[in-house]
């Protein structure tokens, strides 16, 4: 099988794993099921973006636990930066915001 094919069902498996793993967050919070996307259905493409960026960038550093915790949180951070802003100028609306919480960045 080609390399498209393990990096689309890698990024299948992150989209749906980490809306799980939101979904049930959420649900630990709120008491109650909701869908955590802006999708119809059980995923989240940033999760997805997300994993595949984690794990392609980071494997130059995979024996520097140090290193691979401070560029991903780098890597994920800018991530969702990206993402805010694009959502936020293709849907005219905040999908997530931080404005309450210290260091953010856009207050």
């Amino acid at each position: 099988m080609s390399a498209f094919y393990y990096v689309f069902l890698y990024f299948i498996i992150y989209s749906i794993l980490g809306w799980i793993c939101e979904v049930i967050y959420c649900f630990v919070l709120d008491k109650k099921i909701t869908n955590r996307g802006f999708l119809e259905g059980p995923y989240c493409p940033i999760y997805g973006t997300g994993g595949l960026i984690v794990v392609y960038f980071l494997l130059p550093v995979k024996n520097m636990p140090i290193a691979v915790f401070v560029l991903g949180m780098i890597l994920a951070s800018i991530l969702e930066y990206i993402t805010s802003f694009v959502m936020e100028k293709l849907f005219d609306t905040r999908w997530w915001d931080y404005s309450n919480n210290r260091f953010n960045i856009n207050r």
